[in-house]
């Protein structure tokens, strides 16, 4: 699915990097696999988010991920 820039997104990706970050988690964690890929696709998912919130490895800024800052 392509990432489209909605008005909520616009805003979402506005947020301070800690908000950002437990938005991401609470979104997350608000899905239910229906597949086995989707089931391992949301454990790397969530894996990724540890690592990130634990300092394990570093995120990406939107400039560095998409080309553009907002």
């Amino acid at each position: 699915m392509p990432i489209t820039m909605t008005p909520v997104s616009i805003k979402a990706l506005k947020l301070p990097a800690k908000q950002r970050m437990g938005l991401a988690s609470l979104l997350i964690d608000s899905l239910e696999p229906t597949s086995d890929m989707d089931k391992k696709l949301l454990r790397e998912l969530t894996k990724r988010a540890q690592d990130i919130r634990s300092g394990k490895i570093k995120g990406m800024s939107t400039e560095e991920a998409y080309g553009f800052s907002l």
